[in-house]
């Protein structure tokens, strides 16, 4: 897939995010990964994301980009949507000043 696909999807799926709206991930995700306790950097958080965007991109639809995180190990699935959720919490600091 092209840079900007992926771009616009990672786009896309931060927007929603910031929404409170998470399709990609089932809620028993959520909760195990949300358990772990390890920092992230931005800028490791940051890789990856874009790493695992840049996987999903050869899919077209929802269930088959989560289909591919289904067949990511356990432990790089929860990586992924820890990182994730350090970018979001980075994007909504930076946009509301008020917060930091």
């Amino acid at each position: 897939m092209q840079k900007s696909n992926v771009k616009s999807d990672y786009d896309h799926y931060l927007r929603l995010a910031h929404a409170g709206h998470y399709p990609l991930f089932f809620n028993d995700w959520l909760h195990s990964s949300m358990q772990q306790k390890s920092n992230l950097s931005h800028q490791r958080a940051s890789h990856n994301v874009k790493h695992v965007f840049n996987q999903l991109a050869r899919h077209k639809t929802l269930e088959k980009k989560k289909t591919a995180l289904i067949g990511m190990d356990r432990i790089s699935r929860e990586e992924f949507i820890r990182s994730f959720f350090k970018i979001i919490e980075h994007e909504i600091l930076k946009g509301n000043k008020s917060l930091q």
